[in-house]
């Protein structure tokens, strides 16, 4: 597989360029070789069972306090701002964050107002898994993750590639965090020649596949493509993208050829 190049962009006060303006970031940083691009791609291989869970909105959450067990809330839904809403500490951002992290998060804040916050954070019951498939495809849209499903199977969902697709450049992105966008260039034409097959990667709950007509050729260009997916949404079923899509960083792995 071609060795991959990586810009890192940060949040800016004044943003240059009319894309990067839309999405308030800097795109000023250089392009630099990305030794462990080939870690990262290897990163996105969904294992048989999955490392952790990332929240979206629909989940029912418990969230339980051994010591103060009047503050227990059981079922709590995440709303479609990404949300929830407890006793003391008010409104609580829990979309995109794991589990954990929602536990550290909870147990910082209560920490204000109760001497021993010893709480958990558990997921009751998840809410549907989709993933999103836009760009040059015949049918754009939303499609529930039911199993293990790659790149190409998300497309085949999709209705197939329209005419003019770039399939040497489908761009995967996905929310890493509450702060984080990452975004990755695969060569699908490579996969359907069966030259690499290892190109259709794994899609994890809320990844999208984005199928250009041109290859996204700067940093503006992927910023405006973010931008013009979630604002606003063109599908209000982005429910793990919708929820607080303030971030401060992108990340970007873009193939040599």
């Amino acid at each position: 597989m071609a060795r991959y190049l990586a810009f890192i962009l940060v949040l800016a006060v004044l943003a240059t360029g009319c894309a990067t303006k839309k999405a308030g970031l800097d795109t000023r940083g250089e392009f630099y070789a990305s030794e462990d691009a080939r870690a990262f791609l290897d990163s996105t291989a969904v294992p048989e069972v999955e490392d952790e869970y990332i929240i979206g909105v629909g989940d029912r959450l418990d969230v339980i306090f051994f010591l103060h067990s009047d503050l227990s809330t059981v079922g709590l839904l995440v709303r479609s701002d990404g949300r929830i809403s407890l006793p003391y500490v008010g409104d609580a951002t829990a979309a995109g964050t794991t589990p954990m992290a929602l536990d550290s998060t909870l147990t910082a804040r209560f920490s204000e107002v109760l001497r021993d916050p010893n709480l958990s954070v558990i997921v009751r019951e998840p809410a549907e898994r989709w993933v999103y498939v836009l760009g040059q495809v015949s049918r754009g849209g939303g499609f529930k993750l039911e199993s293990r499903m790659t790149v190409l199977q998300a497309i085949a969902l999709a209705g197939g590639l329209d005419r003019g697709a770039k399939t040497s450049q489908v761009v995967r992105i996905r929310r890493d965090g509450s702060e984080r966008i990452v975004g990755v260039e695969i060569n699908l034409a490579a996969v359907t020649s069966g030259y690499n097959v290892a190109n259709d990667i794994w899609l994890k709950n809320y990844d999208i596949v984005y199928v250009p007509a041109t290859r996204l050729q700067t940093a503006g260009e992927f910023i405006s493509i973010v931008y013009d997916i979630l604002y606003p949404p063109v599908d209000l079923m982005l429910r793990g993208w919708t929820a607080g899509i303030m971030f401060q960083q992108l990340d970007y792995y873009r193939s040599r050829n």
